[in-house]
């Protein structure tokens, strides 16, 4: 009886855990900005989640503190708007990328300057690092992969989408980018293909990749279904998200570090936020929409911050 009653409780707290996540609502915590001229182009989190970086259309980084609603410190390092920001995955290094063609590696520490990128043959549009790699896709559609122990360019010439993201996995090895419906998975240490898959579908609009690394998530517009989640490696679709309306996409994707869900947003009539549980097959709304076509999760999964293009103030969100 009493191991009965054990498994009940045990069956009860789920559910009642499942509930409260399914009530829960993402909530606008803070609007960070300091000067009304200044045009935000992006926002990440550090990989602890304390600390969040952004840049803006005068070539500066700032660093926040995610409990202030002013930075803690900025520098001045591209000619012209800055275009791009990421953390290393270690947290000691931020990478930037600037309309001047220009790569700058900054150390967290101080913002003290490490390495600067010249000669690019066009302005930069993403940028990424794990390892001992560094990913960047300029407006040219090039990819630009450098090994980060020589500072080479080590990748023959290889092409993404303008508007593609730079996908690399948890564990550092391979990253993931889109041209045209083909989605290619890019082996970090040469560039080389691992994988191309053809969605014969539509165009991407935005990947996520799961913590564990077996689950990548495709967004898509202007298709019947908004949002694939894919197996890795062998890209067969799991689950599937109709779309809501004429009009509808998905962006500002990324999936919590912690559990098997995936944020996402809808852009059918009044946008929404939602919150896609691959566990239980639930789909929660938690927050009206924005123009923001990125989303970062802390690593504590309690803070999003919505990374904007062409915006006043970064969106720092909370899950209440």
């Amino acid at each position: 009886m009493g191991q009965a009653r054990g498994v009940i409780l045990l069956i009860f707290f789920a559910l009642y855990s499942g509930l409260c996540f399914s009530q829960s609502k993402l909530k606008t915590t803070a609007l960070l900005k300091h000067r009304e001229d200044l045009i935000f182009q992006g926002a990440n989190f550090s990989p602890d989640g304390s600390r969040l970086i952004s840049v803006d259309n005068t070539g500066s980084l700032y660093l926040w503190d995610v409990n202030k609603t002013y930075p803690v410190s900025f520098k001045s390092l591209h000619k012209g708007s800055a275009q791009a920001c990421a953390y290393s995955k270690d947290g000691r290094y931020i990478i930037t990328g600037g309309m001047d063609k220009t790569i700058v590696i900054t150390k967290v520490m101080g913002l003290s300057p490490y390495k600067t990128i010249t000669g690019l043959p066009s302005s930069v549009k993403e940028v990424a690092m794990a390892g001992n790699r560094l990913v960047a896709l300029l407006m040219n559609n090039e990819i630009r992969i450098y090994n980060t122990d020589t500072w080479e360019f080590i990748s023959k010439p290889k092409y993404a989408a303008r508007e593609s993201r730079i996908l690399f996995n948890n564990k550092g090895d391979r990253f993931y980018v889109w041209f045209a419906s083909r989605i290619y998975e890019l082996s970090a240490k040469d560039g080389e293909p691992i994988n191309m898959f053809n969605t014969n579908y539509a165009t991407p609009t935005d990947l996520a990749i799961s913590a564990d690394d077996k689950l990548l998530a495709v967004g898509f517009g202007q298709a019947e279904e908004i949002v694939r989640i894919y197996s890795l490696p062998d890209m067969k679709v799991v689950k599937s998200i109709a779309r809501n309306g004429a009009g509808d996409k998905a962006t500002g994707m990324a999936f919590f570090h912690n559990s098997n869900k995936l944020l996402y947003q809808s852009s059918a009539g009044i946008a929404n936020f939602k919150v896609l549980d691959l566990d239980n097959g639930t789909e929660t709304s938690v927050a009206k929409g924005d123009a923001a076509a990125r989303a970062s999760i802390s690593k504590d999964d309690k803070n999003v911050v919505l990374a904007p293009k062409f915006a006043k103030a970064i969106q720092l969100m909370s899950f209440m």
